[in-house]
């Protein structure tokens, strides 16, 4: 689960900002938490401001860390420094994220210069139950130190690992991180005792995951399409948000009618992804692999083995006695039904969704129905949620905690995060009327409009 995440100098922020999801100075709603050791962790966190503000910025900051991190290298395309004033333009950028992954919490940071699109810095630091600090590597380029604090227990696996690390320190454009999960895995397989370097590095390819409101993700692929047997769980949430499908059906169809405008070499990229993916040795042999894709406009369920792809089923949705519709043909309100109620459905645990601008396409009603039953208590569930989002009927102190709601402000071109529970004394009283305090402008969260008199 994810603990903390600072960045400074990305796009709209310029001094260091972050979103800690460690509870504050709140009170109650025990159902809304997580442990990692004695602390306590919020299972939700939603950003509120104006438009321009920066709520998206610092989503897109956590989203660029994970693709570095898995990429390994800087990709100067998507990245830029705050402009605000031109000294930001020669400062470095750095992210850090704090998790608890495996029963232990790790800092895991890396700073990037924009200029000369070369990684500076990057560190791994351990944090026991006691909150004590233990280094397992750092390379800092700027003070040309280099130390990996790690003893295998196998002395060739500890060679080979100094080897790495050292080949790694001879280059400024990568992260170790990603270094030693790329083609490196029996390293772990040898000794169990490295196996954090692959949680840590596995925990951002597949626990934190991202929805954007107008463009692809690495959330939102539908993977409840996958698990058929959660099925009534997934119509009684639709029931809830009157979403009139009360059934979904999976029908077979042809690879020449999923791929009919899909370009060739694209089908031939598909078809070598699955292979690799059976490969993989933690898929059993003779077992079939299955994985939700998009194609087009529609969904499919493909199904494969060593051989390649054996069967294509789509999902037809039946509305009561109102006919069946593939997934093209439903509404953008039901789509995007339809992609965050993964988060609910999705027998996953541990997983950290970060979801930007919520509301977009959604009545407000279903806004706030959609956030009640994740934190429903009767059906709880182990994973993180952080929003963006405009919604102000969620703030209400009946529904969240203070320590649930981040507002954010642009001053002279910096965008600024404070939580409700850090507000001074007296602006955020138990019985104070969030909404109306936040829509009258008292956390600075809403934008100058120039109001017209009516003639």
């Amino acid at each position: 689960m994810l603990l903390n995440f600072s960045v400074e100098n990305f796009a709209s922020i310029g001094k260091r900002q972050s979103l800690n999801l460690i509870t504050g100075k709140a009170r109650g709603k025990s159902s809304h938490l997580l442990k990692a050791y004695k602390q306590s962790v919020l299972k939700f966190t939603s950003i509120y401001g104006g438009n321009a503000a920066g709520k998206s910025t610092i989503i897109k900051a956590m989203h660029f860390g994970k693709k570095m991190i898995l990429n390994g290298y800087l990709d100067k395309r998507f990245m830029s420094t705050n402009r605000s004033n031109e000294v930001w333009s020669r400062k470095p950028t750095e992210f850090i994220y704090t998790v608890f992954i495996d029963k232990k919490i790790y800092e895991y940071g890396f700073t990037l210069s924009w200029q000369d699109e070369r990684v500076i810095k990057e560190w791994l630091v351990e944090i026991n139950s006691r909150m004590e600090q233990k280094q397992i590597f750092v390379r800092d380029f700027t003070e040309n130190r280099f130390e990996l604090k790690v003893n295998a227990k196998n002395s060739e696996i500890d060679k080979r690992l100094s080897i790495y690390f050292s080949d790694a320190s001879n280059e400024k454009n990568i992260l170790f991180l990603n270094e030693i999960n790329s083609k490196k895995g029996n390293l772990f397989e040898s000794d169990p005792s490295l196996q954090y370097f692959k949680f840590l590095y596995r925990w951002f390819l597949t626990k934190m995951k991202f929805v954007y409101p107008n463009s692809s993700s690495d959330l939102g692929m539908y993977s409840f399409l996958n698990y058929p047997e959660n099925n009534d769980k997934l119509y009684n949430c639709l029931l809830q948000l009157d979403i009139p499908i009360n059934k979904m059906s999976y029908v077979d169809i042809s690879t020449e009618q999923a791929f009919k405008d899909v370009p060739d070499s694209v089908v031939e990229e598909i078809e070598t992804d699955f292979k690799e993916m059976y490969q993989r040795k933690d898929i059993q042999e003779g077992k079939s692999i299955s994985v939700v894709m998009r194609l087009g406009d529609n969904y499919y369920i493909i199904k494969a083995n060593a051989d390649g792809i054996q069967n294509i089923r789509t999902v037809q949705f039946t509305h009561g006695k109102h006919g069946q519709y593939e997934f093209k043909e439903e509404s953008d309100g039901t789509k995007r039904i339809l992609e965050l109620l993964e988060m609910i459905t999705s027998p996953e645990q541990d997983v950290t969704y970060i979801v930007d601008e919520i509301d977009r396409s959604l009545h407000p009603l279903l806004t706030e129905q959609l956030v009640s039953m994740y934190l429903n208590p009767e059906t709880p569930n182990f994973n993180q949620l952080i929003i963006t989002t405009h919604e102000s009927r969620l703030l209400n102190l009946r529904k969240l905690r203070k320590d649930e709601i981040y507002f954010v402000t642009n001053r002279n071109g910096e965008s600024e995060f404070i939580r409700l529970d850090e507000y001074e004394y007296g602006k955020s009283r138990s019985d104070l009327n969030i909404e109306l305090a936040y829509l009258s402008g008292r956390y600075n969260g809403v934008p100058n409009i120039i109001k017209y008199e009516d003639n």
